[in-house]
């Protein structure tokens, strides 16, 4: 859990990367700069609601300063670094594309779907939205209980709330796409 000290270094941080001193985040917060000083020193924590009209005097989400870990705006991982694993919803592997970053809503991964030797989805259901756009093969969804057959190039967009699975249709030949979720997740 965040402590009230390191959520102050973080608004300090901040306010002095953008040259502002605690007097121009009380003009633009509302908030005392004698309060602000003392959320900055962490002999205090903000409420809710100063937290809030702080980060948005500071341009940032409130979540980048309560976020178990300090997290950037930008998400970039180069080609040799990224890591394969297990795909747990169809024989194969995944590769994540973009990690979190404060207040993230989307996320991306490259799923290399194995040749299928049945035609078996592991059907599951969330909150959030999805997307998937076939690179390579042939890849079967299912979502709720509707058959959708997709080769290189279709996309899809569905609410994860319906139930939904995926497999590659080919017995013989891998199945490639990237997935984009609007669910949370760190990798």
């Amino acid at each position: 859990m965040i402590t009230k000290e390191e959520i102050g270094r973080r608004i300090k941080k901040m306010r002095e990367e953008q040259h502002l001193t605690l007097k121009n985040v009380e003009a633009k917060a509302g908030i005392s700069a004698t309060h602000i000083s003392e959320i900055e020193r962490g002999k205090t924590s903000p409420t809710i609601g100063a937290l809030i009209r702080i980060a948005n005097a500071l341009g940032k989400d409130p979540a980048y300063f309560i976020e178990d870990q300090e997290l950037g705006d930008v998400s970039f991982i180069a080609l040799e670094d990224r890591k394969q694993t297990k795909c747990e919803r169809a024989p194969g592997f995944k590769e994540v594309l973009t990690n979190s970053i404060p207040s993230g809503k989307i996320g991306s991964q490259l799923i290399t779907l194995s040749p299928a030797d049945s035609d078996d989805i592991d059907l599951h259901s969330h909150e959030g939205d999805e997307a998937v756009l076939v690179l390579k093969g042939k890849v079967r969804f299912k979502i709720d209980g509707k058959i959708h057959e997709m080769s290189e190039g279709d996309s899809i967009y569905y609410l994860a709330v319906q139930e939904h699975g995926y497999a590659n249709c080919s017995s013989s030949d891998e199945a490639q796409m990237i997935w984009f979720a609007s669910e949370r997740w760190v990798s």
